[in-house]
């Protein structure tokens, strides 16, 4: 069905995809989709309360349609990106890191799909988890692709390094941030982790949720980044093959 040794991108049912359009969209489609489905969730006012997780706006509405079907269609491109960014780069890549890349994508694509329908009111537990895998494999998986690339893009590279470093920055805040808040409602309110609700974590939730879009905008233009490397590396294959 899908072939990913083709030389300029996949085929997919006969029809040719280009690795720009492949990349263009694995990023264009998930920022639309989250963008789209927080100005739906604001305007509505279904929100909870100001500012909000991204995964807030997978409510009851319009909005819950925009983000379960954006980020389900942005998990299987970003599957395709993942294994195609593999066998494109893997003659130059270094072969350790290439492949531990390959793991985070596959890891992160397949439980984005799963976060896409997966709610906090239905079950908090598989949704933390599946978020968990997603934005700490994601930022993985560029980290470890950007890595494994001896002659990357400099332009690509710079803009790589930037945003590397302030999804670093995002994930972090958002982590021990929240970790902070459920810390201080199990103590307080003798409950549970899962158990310590938004309500009472929005203190925190002010400081980790602006974190959170910083993280999710820092892992968009890493995406958005491997467009330079792939038109530098199709450049030098067509250097090496007119030399030869």
């Amino acid at each position: 069905m899908i072939q990913f040794s083709s030389d300029k991108g996949i085929d997919l049912l006969g029809r040719s995809i280009t690795d720009r359009t492949l990349i263009r969209t694995s990023w264009i489609l998930p920022l639309v989709s989250v963008l789209l489905a927080t100005v739906i969730h604001y305007l509505s006012g279904n929100y909870r309360d100001i500012p909000f997780f991204i995964s807030e706006t997978d409510h009851p509405g319009i909005e819950d349609h925009v983000f379960s079907i954006g980020l389900f269609c942005s998990s299987m491109i970003q599957l395709v990106v993942s294994i195609r960014l593999y066998v494109l780069f893997k003659p130059i890549a270094s072969p350790k890191l290439h492949h531990i890349a390959l793991a985070c994508g596959i890891a992160t694509s397949t439980h984005l799909s799963v976060l896409a329908f997966v709610t906090m009111d239905q079950n908090i537990e598989v949704h933390v988890y599946t978020a968990f895998i997603v934005f700490h494999g994601g930022f993985a998986w560029a980290f470890a692709t950007h890595f494994s690339l001896p002659k990357s893009n400099s332009r690509g590279r710079t803009v790589r390094i930037y945003s590397l470093l302030v999804a670093l920055v995002s994930l972090l805040v958002m982590t021990f941030t929240i970790r902070d808040g459920i810390q201080s409602g199990e103590q307080e309110l003798g409950v549970d982790a899962s158990n310590v609700g938004l309500d009472y974590l929005q203190p925190w939730v002010v400081y980790a949720a602006p974190a959170e879009y910083f993280l999710f905008f820092g892992l968009i233009a890493c995406l958005a980044s491997f467009s330079w490397d792939i038109q530098h590396h199709a450049g030098e294959i067509e250097n090496t093959t007119v030399e030869s």
